[in-house]
């Protein structure tokens, strides 16, 4: 290890440590010392982060992209890295050839259920970036992606938007729709915004419609809808509760919040005013998909510290968004559980007491020492008859 002092291209003076062998550190001085200086490299590295990012808000603008969630840092980076993805997207989809290298590379490895033809893709094409500008608003999704360069990460996005595209529901906005029956109307005290909330769905999904809002919009988002073009949605599982519950539960915290919401079912309606709902349960504990270990699903709502002590017990194991574990440690799992406050879906339950009833089922038993080999025995009666040494030990000499 060695010091060099030197001036640097910037004109400013300072010292490089060079390691190898002799015979190259000339020239590696000199390619080091051609170069800026640490600090103004710092300070240039700055400057062009910013510029970047103010000719990306100035896209943003003009391309009218909705703004990004996340800390004030994630948002400055994912800004930039946003729209050099869409532009980088709308110039691969726009190059001659490289519509049939998507057809001949998905169908090829089957990763759509449907046929991609050149006629069909082009459309979807400008659809998925449709999808990316409005679906994708949180930063951590642009800077997670930053790297996916071959194929514009096509193959993905295409079933991703497909799956998508299942629930996909073409309601009519509130000012398409019928005229909003008064009966179902529900005002608050001081209404603090104007419009009629409309809350409508059945027993597999619930959705909101209302004009552009940002309040509505941070509200919605916190109880995890999502917008699929036309409104804002939510497939209803088992796990989230029946329609009259969820829709008893966001008429009630819009209605807090100031604003005027409809609902055409009664039960939820009066549920909205009344707080008479069951409030979503959010911690389950479910099966694998291949049904051999317990999945505990993760999200930002579960705080660190819980994380941190459910990954503690045996064979916990991180993947796919959540912790698997092995129904051996069942009784730290339900430990766990009853501190945290989890629940074990049906399936999940299902498993447990399968597990727990074999275990009880087993067979107890005290296993025999082993008996000695009939060889090991004669060896050990010749050697007790007598005291006297062996011919074949005896030393001679």
């Amino acid at each position: 290890m060695s010091w060099y002092a030197g001036t640097f291209y910037c004109g400013h003076e300072g010292y490089v440590n060079i390691i190898g062998p002799a015979s190259n550190r000339e020239k590696m001085k000199e390619y080091k010392f051609s170069g800026l200086c640490p600090a103004c490299c710092k300070a240039e590295l700055v400057r062009s982060r910013n510029e970047k990012n103010t000719a990306a808000r100035k896209a943003a603008s003009r391309m009218e992209l909705p703004p990004l969630e996340g800390t004030r840092k994630q948002v400055v980076w994912a800004e930039t890295l946003r729209v050099e993805a869409l532009t980088r997207l709308q110039t691969f989809i726009d190059t001659p050839g490289n519509i049939r290298l998507i057809i001949l590379r998905l169908n090829y490895e089957a990763l759509t259920p449907l046929e991609l033809t050149e006629e069909n893709l082009p459309p979807m094409l400008q659809e998925i970036v449709q999808y990316l500008i409005h679906e994708k608003v949180k930063a951590a999704y642009w800077i997670n992606n930053r790297f996916n360069r071959e194929l514009c990460n096509l193959e993905q996005l295409i079933p991703e938007y497909l799956e998508w595209c299942k629930w996909y529901r073409p309601e009519q906005t509130v000012s398409e729709s019928d005229f909003i029956r008064s009966d179902s109307v529900l005002s608050p005290k001081n209404p603090q915004f104007p419009g009629i909330v409309e809350i409508k769905g059945n027993d597999e999904e619930i959705s909101a419609f209302y004009e552009k809002n940002d309040r509505f919009r941070e509200i919605i988002r916190q109880m995890d809808y999502e917008w699929n073009g036309r409104c804002w949605f939510r497939r209803l599982t088992p796990y989230r509760g029946s329609f009259r519950d969820r829709a008893a539960e966001l008429g009630n915290i819009l209605l807090k919040n100031g604003f005027t919401v409809s609902i055409t079912d009664k039960e939820a309606r009066e549920g909205a005013v009344n707080g008479d709902f069951s409030p979503e349960h959010k911690r389950w504990i479910t099966k694998s998909k291949k049904g051999l270990f317990f999945f505990i699903p993760l999200s930002s709502s579960i705080p660190r510290e819980v994380v941190l002590n459910l990954k503690k017990i045996p064979t916990a194991a991180y993947h796919s968004g959540g912790i698997f574990l092995e129904p051996s440690h069942y009784e730290e799992l339900e430990d766990f559980a009853e501190m945290y406050g989890f629940r074990f879906d049906r399936e999940a339950g299902e498993l447990l007491h399968a597990y727990r009833d074999t275990l009880q089922q087993v067979p107890h038993v005290s296993p025999a020492a082993p008996q000695p080999s009939e060889e090991i025995n004669n060896l050990h009666k010749i050697l007790e008859s007598s005291g006297a040494i062996l011919d074949d030990l005896v030393d001679n000499d």
